[in-house]
C-alpha cells in the first residue's frame, strides 16, 4: 500500500503543476471529435472540416473513439472544455500507467518502486500526460492488460486473464498500436512452454471486437477504419533510414537519462567494446551533421550523447538475446523473461519504422517499459555492491525527472504561446477586413475560439486589406493564388529567457516530429514561437495598437 500510496503522490507531483496547460498539437482534433460525440456518440466523422490547409466535407477520425468518448464524458459533467478540469480528469492515466507497471517491474526486476518512478519520470511520460491525446491513456491499458496478462498466466487464473481480455479491447479502441498485444502477449508463455487453450482465449475478445468495429465501418463509411492521414509512410530506405535515426535520438533523449543509460549498460563484460562501437558510430553522425547541417557544437555533442545511448540500448538488446537464444540451442538454462522485454522493445520500434509516418516521442510510449525494465535489470547486474545500486538508482531516476521537467517546461510555454498570442491579437490592428489565420494544433483551436477565420489553400474569399496570421511551428503552406497578394506586416516573437525549446526549425527540435527539427529538444535562445502578419493586397498597411506579451505561461 505504501508502494501505490508513493506512486499516486508522484504522479500528482508530475501533473498538477501543469493543469492548466493550454490545449496543444493534436488535443484540438481529439476535442472537436469530443463535441461530435456529444451529439452523436460513437460518430467517426465531423462534418465540414479544416486541417492541414483543405477543407473538407467530411472528415473521418484517424484514432479509435475511446479517448474522444472520454473527453465528451468529461466535457458533459463539467460543463466545457476547459483545460483545467480535463487535465486533471486525465491523472488517472498515468496513474494507471504507474500502478500497472510497478506490477511488471514486480514480476521482472527486484526493485518495482523505483523502476515505476523511473518510467513516470521519463520526459516523454511526463510531458505527454499534460495533453489530451491518446497516447498516455493507450500506455496505460497496455500495461494493464500485460500485467494483468502476465500475472493470469503465471498464477494460471481465469479472472486475470479475463480482466486481462477486456484490458487489450479497451487499449486496441484508444490506440491502433495495441493490436500488437494480440502478437507479443502470447510470446510470453510461448517462451516457456506454457501456451494453452486456456491462456490463448483472452485474445478472442478484442480481436472479436476489433473485427465488428471494421464491419460497422465498412457498413457506415463503405471502407475499412481509418488508420492514417492520406500522405501514408514512405517505404524508402532513405526515409526509413531518417526515421530510424529519428526514433534512436528520441529513445536516448526522452526516456532513461542518456547518460546513466550508458554507464549502466557498459559496465558489464565486453561491454567497453559496445561502447567504443557505439560512440564512434554516433561520433561519426554528429561530426557530419556538424559539418553538412550546421550543428553547433553543443548540438552535436548532445546529439552524439543521445545516440550512443540508444545504440548501447540496441546492441544490448541484440547481443542479449544472440547469448539467450544460443543457450536453448544448447538445451542451457534460459532467462526467457529477458527474451519477452527484448521481443516486446524489438518488435514495437520494428513496426514504428516501418508503419508509422515519421519519428516522435509518442511513438516510443507503447516500448518505453521494456527500455526501463531492461535498464534496472542491468543495473541490478552491476558488480558493485548493493547500497551503491540503491544509490545508483537513486541518481538515475532524479536525472531523468530533472530532464522531465525541463523539457515539460518547454512543452509547457510552447503550448502556451498559441493561447496567449490568440487573445492578445485582438484589437492589434484596426481594419474592416478580415482576420484569418494559417497554422493548425492548439493555435488553431485558440484562434477559432477568439472568432478568427481558418484559411484554407483554396479558399477564394480573401479580399485586399485582409490580415493572414501564421505561425513558424505550427504552420501549413498556403496556395500561390493566396501567398503572391500576401505582404509582411510584422514578425511577432514569443520570446522566454528559459533555454530548452521541444519544436522549431531555428532549435532544429522535433519532439513531436522530425520534420521540425533533428532533436528530441534543444538548448537554445530561438523564440518559443513566431507569428508572421501579413496584409493581402497593395494597400497601406493597417494602423497597429498597443504591444504584445504573449509569453505568460509560466506565470498562469
Amino acid at each position: 500500500m505504501l508502494s501505490l500510496a508513493a506512486i499516486l503522490l508522484f504522479v500528482l507531483f508530475i501533473t498538477l503543476p501543469y493543469s492548466n496547460q493550454a490545449f496543444h498539437i493534436d488535443d484540438a482534433v481529439f476535442l472537436d471529435f469530443a463535441e461530435k460525440n456529444l451529439e452523436q456518440p460513437f460518430s467517426q466523422h465531423v462534418n465540414d472540416y479544416h486541417m492541414m490547409g483543405e477543407d473538407f466535407g467530411e472528415w473521418r477520425d484517424t484514432h479509435p473513439p475511446v479517448d474522444a468518448l472520454y473527453i465528451a464524458l468529461v466535457m458533459y459533467l463539467t460543463g466545457g472544455d476547459w483545460e483545467q478540469p480535463l487535465h486533471i480528469a486525465y491523472i488517472i492515466f498515468p496513474l494507471m500507467a504507474g500502478i500497472s507497471m510497478f506490477f511488471l517491474a514486480r514480476r521482472f526486476t527486484s526493485h518495482p518502486l523505483p523502476a515505476t518512478l523511473l518510467l513516470l519520470a521519463t520526459p516523454v511520460v511526463m510531458v505527454m500526460s499534460h495533453n489530451l491525446m491518446a497516447d498516455v491513456p493507450m500506455m496505460a491499458f497496455w500495461l494493464a492488460a500485460t500485467a494483468l496478462y502476465v500475472y493470469g498466466v503465471d498464477r494460471d487464473d481465469t479472472l486475470l486473464l479475463s480482466l486481462s481480455a477486456a484490458a487489450v479491447t479497451v487499449a486496441v479502441f484508444t490506440g491502433y498500436q495495441a493490436l500488437a498485444l494480440m502478437v507479443l502477449l502470447p510470446a510470453y508463455p510461448l517462451f516457456t512452454g506454457r501456451l494453452t487453450r486456456k491462456n490463448s482465449l483472452p485474445f478472442l475478445l478484442p480481436a472479436a471486437a476489433f473485427a465488428l468495429y471494421i464491419l460497422i465501418n465498412i457498413s457506415q463509411y463503405g471502407e475499412l477504419p481509418r488508420f492514417a492521414h492520406a500522405g501514408g509512410t514512405s517505404l524508402s530506405a532513405q526515409h526509413v533510414l531518417d526515421r530510424a535515426e529519428g526514433m534512436l535520438l528520441q529513445i536516448g533523449g526522452v526516456s532513461v537519462f542518456p547518460l546513466a543509460m550508458i554507464a549502466v549498460f557498459s559496465f558489464r563484460k565486453w561491454r567497453a567494446i559496445l561502447l567504443a562501437g557505439a560512440t564512434v558510430t554516433a561520433s561519426a553522425l554528429g561530426i557530419y551533421h556538424y559539418r553538412a547541417d550546421n550543428f553547433t557544437g553543443t548540438a552535436s555533442l548532445i546529439y552524439i550523447i543521445l545516440l550512443t545511448a540508444s545504440l548501447m540500448l540496441l546492441a544490448i538488446v541484440i547481443t542479449e538475446s544472440i547469448g539467450q537464444l544460443v543457450k536453448a540451442a544448447r538445451q542451457r538454462t534460459v532467462d526467457t523473461d529477458f527474451l519477452f522485454l527484448a521481443l516486446w522493445f524489438t518488435v514495437m520500434l520494428a513496426g514504428t519504422l516501418i508503419l508509422l509516418p515519421h519519428a516522435t516521442a509518442k511513438y516510443m510510449l507503447p516500448f518505453l517499459a521494456p527500455v526501463v525494465l531492461i535498464v534496472f535489470r542491468e543495473l541490478e547486474f552491476l558488480p558493485v555492491p548493493a547500497g551503491w545500486k540503491k544509490a545508483a538508482a537513486v541518481v538515475v531516476i532524479v536525472l531523468t525527472f530533472l530532464a522531465g521537467t525541463l523539457i515539460s517546461i518547454a512543452d509547457y510555454q510552447l503550448a502556451g504561446s498559441y493561447r496567449d498570442f490568440a487573445a492578445d491579437f485582438s484589437g492589434r490592428y484596426q481594419t474592416s477586413g478580415t482576420v484569418w489565420f494559417i497554422g493548425e494544433w492548439g493555435f488553431r483551436h485558440y484562434m477559432e475560439a477568439e472568432g478568427y477565420k481558418y484559411l484554407s489553400s483554396g479558399n477564394e474569399e480573401v479580399a485586399g486589406g485582409d490580415i493572414i496570421v501564421s505561425p513558424g511551428v505550427a504552420d501549413w503552406p498556403l496556395a500561390e493564388s493566396v501567398s503572391s497578394r500576401m505582404r509582411l506586416a510584422e514578425t511577432i516573437e514569443a520570446q522566454s529567457d528559459f533555454p530548452v525549446r521541444v519544436m522549431g526549425r531555428q532549435a532544429d527540435a522535433g519532439f513531436y516530429g522530425t520534420y521540425w527539427g533533428t532533436m528530441p529538444f534543444a538548448i537554445s535562445r530561438a523564440p518559443v514561437e513566431l507569428f508572421q502578419v501579413f496584409v493581402v493586397g497593395t494597400g497601406p498597411l493597417p494602423e497597429r495598437t498597443g504591444q504584445l506579451n504573449i509569453i505568460r505561461a509560466l506565470r498562469r
